[in-house]
């Protein structure tokens, strides 16, 4: 026997559905940040250009909470001593005059935040589709 609901009923349930896969969702994404943004900072005091080493070691990340979540769901890597890191990065102008080119620094190519970036979305998104195939809602 088949049994026959009403569309307001059929709405109801799937929206419960949703709110729930939301939630687990969430749930994968905050428990995958962390450890994404602790690999990152790893990686990135590694490969940052050493002088001093100061710049290196500076690398932190911090969880924040998106729009419209209940949790920490946005990670932010940044550097907190150094605003240098664009500098680093991306070819400028020398105070007395010329161009910094990153890949023809004396020390090395100094791109470093790029490939690091690259590799954590990568990271992220593999580990958190991981946790949700393994989701059974």
């Amino acid at each position: 026997m088949s049994e026959t609901i009403s569309v307001s009923e059929m709405e109801k349930v799937i929206m419960d559905a949703l709110d729930e896969y939301k939630d687990k969702a969430e749930d994968a994404i905050a428990q995958t940040l962390p450890l994404v943004g602790k690999e990152t900072v790893d990686n990135l005091k590694a490969t940052s250009p050493k002088r001093t080493g100061a710049y290196a070691r500076s690398w932190t990340y911090t969880m924040r909470k998106s729009r419209g979540s209940k949790k920490n769901n946005d990670l932010v890597i940044h550097n907190k001593k150094y605003r240098i890191v664009h500098l680093l990065e991306k070819e400028h102008a020398k105070r007395g005059g010329g161009r910094y080119y990153p890949d023809q620094a004396e020390t090395g190519s100094t791109v470093h935040v790029k490939p690091a970036q690259d590799k954590a979305e990568k990271q992220a998104i593999e580990r958190i589709k991981e946790k949700l195939g393994r989701i059974g809602v």
